[in-house]
């Protein structure tokens, strides 16, 4: 694979640089790959601090421990040592010039937008419209079903973080349904988290979708760049919907992003008393989302009556009378529920 020196120099700096890093991002917008040569040169100390100073003065007090980090880094990394693995990996590094529309969703992000993506797979259907979805690791059944008739609903390609729970269960919607689907990665692509996702990861390269990571193989996941990786999943996407989730979480985090790039952003509202997903009710009260009223078959999960019912069913009763009797409900509520429940 051919590198010209300013890809050279635009991965060098993405080696050198943190996802995110908006000071880093300022100066090589700025200063292009001469930045490399600024800072082998020793010129960069002067030149750098006067960029900063006149285009983001808040920035400054950054500059001292940028210059140590890329000093303590430069010496040992390899730009075609990273590439060349990423191609044992089937992989390849991606340029803004070479998917111009998905860049366009990317400038949003401003200067922590990502210099380049390593890409296995074709990110080509991410220059469409597309939608981000997430959610709890630890998620209901409830939320699993209402994740796929989600998808099967909005048919639009996928993009999510990977992992497991909603994320997994939103790719592998997407691929029963024939969509492209996207996973983006904390760290590289060699190290895509979790373990027992690959076989899900494979599938989704070969019916057309991709693994993604701004970071370049070798690079490990670790918490600092899973919450950074959340703000591509947002910007990736047209709009971003949070299925289930907990009060802090990943999700939420990745629902501010969407909300600060002006993406519309939805929940799916949870049944008060279940405290796994009770993160989407607290987003819908509090006006970072939207609630996305689901069309028919929405899975709505049992509340405590219903439970009561479904157990004494289990035991074998047949009959409204029978069930009562069991459940130690009243024949009433018995009648009620489980009309609600055929509903559901």
């Amino acid at each position: 694979m051919f590198i010209d020196s300013e890809k050279e120099a635009t991965i060098m700096w993405s080696l050198l640089s943190e996802p995110g890093d908006q000071l880093a991002h300022l100066i090589f917008a700025n200063r292009g790959p001469a930045a490399i040569s600024d800072f082998k040169s020793g010129k960069a100390k002067g030149l750098w601090a006067e960029l900063v100073h006149n285009h983001a003065p808040e920035f400054g007090f950054e500059l001292p421990a940028l210059l140590e980090r890329f000093a303590l880094r430069i010496d040992n990394l390899s730009v075609s040592q990273r590439v060349e693995r990423a191609i044992r990996w089937s992989a390849k590094p991606v340029f803004p010039a070479d998917s111009p529309a998905l860049w366009i969703k990317f400038q949003d992000l401003g200067h922590s937008a990502p210099y380049m993506l390593w890409v296995a797979g074709d990110i080509t259907a991410l220059e469409q419209e597309s939608v981000a979805i997430v959610g709890t690791r630890r998620p209901s059944p409830f939320g699993i079903k209402n994740c796929e008739l989600l998808v099967g609903q909005l048919r639009l390609p996928v993009v999510s973080g990977g992992a497991s729970g909603i994320d997994s269960a939103a790719h592998r919607a997407a691929l029963n349904l024939k969509l492209p689907s996207f996973a983006f990665m904390a760290g590289g692509i060699d190290r895509a988290y979790p373990l027992e996702n690959w076989p899900l990861f494979h599938e989704l390269v070969r019916a057309g979708g991709a693994l993604i990571s701004e970071t370049s193989p070798g690079t490990a996941p670790t918490r600092f760049r899973f919450l950074l990786r959340n703000r591509l999943i947002a910007a990736a996407g047209d709009s971003l919907f949070v299925v289930e989730a907990g009060y802090r979480s990943g999700s939420r985090n990745s629902a501010n992003h969407a909300r600060n790039l002006g993406r519309e952003v939805y929940a799916v509202p949870a049944r008060f008393g279940n405290t796994v997903p009770q993160g989407t009710n607290a987003m819908i009260k509090e006006g970072l989302a939207k609630a996305w009223q689901m069309q028919e078959g929405l899975q709505i999960e049992p509340d405590w009556f219903q439970k009561r019912i479904q157990d004494a069913i289990r035991d074998g009763a047949t009959s409204d009378q029978q069930i009562a009797i069991e459940s130690g409900i009243s024949l009433e509520l018995v009648t009620r529920n489980l009309a609600l429940m055929r509903l559901n």
